[in-house]
């Protein structure tokens, strides 16, 4: 029962962020504007940040999609299916482009802290659902072979 709870409280979380996400993106010209004012990057073109910060939106849009599949496999009690291979592969595929995006992004354009952050935490969310992903296609294998044997 507790376990239900989580997810059903991760599968609010996520749509919770699918909709910040959206109203970010609506207002992004102006957040990047407000950041080049407080930072005093006067000379820096928004443009260039604001393209690249749409960017970087659509592989993490993408990897939201697929955790809310991952909590639909779980509440429906299914989490050890293709489905779920396929998502974990798909969000470590999102988590590595994401990092290149700000690798590039963190040494040509923005050039601080937080961005180098975002790229390290990139990395480590496309390995960690890397293995998963093998890990769940182990135990897969690993189910069908006892599901045969009995």
């Amino acid at each position: 029962m507790r376990n239900i709870f989580w997810t059903k409280f991760l599968n609010f979380l996520i749509m919770l962020l699918i909709v910040l996400l959206a109203v970010a993106l609506l207002i992004l010209p102006f957040l990047v504007q407000q950041y080049v004012d407080r930072m005093g990057m006067h000379l820096t073109n928004t443009l260039y940040i604001t393209v690249f910060l749409y960017l970087t939106a659509i592989p993490f849009f993408i990897l939201l999609i697929m955790l809310r599949r991952l909590c639909k496999n779980v509440l429906e009690k299914k989490p050890f299916i293709l489905s779920s291979i396929r998502a974990l592969n798909v969000i470590s595929i999102c988590a590595f482009v994401d990092f290149l995006l700000y690798a590039m992004g963190t040494f040509f354009l923005l050039k601080n802290l937080l961005s180098l952050t975002l790229m390290i935490a990139a990395f480590m969310i496309g390995l960690v659902s890397l293995i998963l992903a093998q890990l769940f296609q182990t135990m897969m294998k690993i189910k069908q072979e006892n599901d045969l044997t009995i």
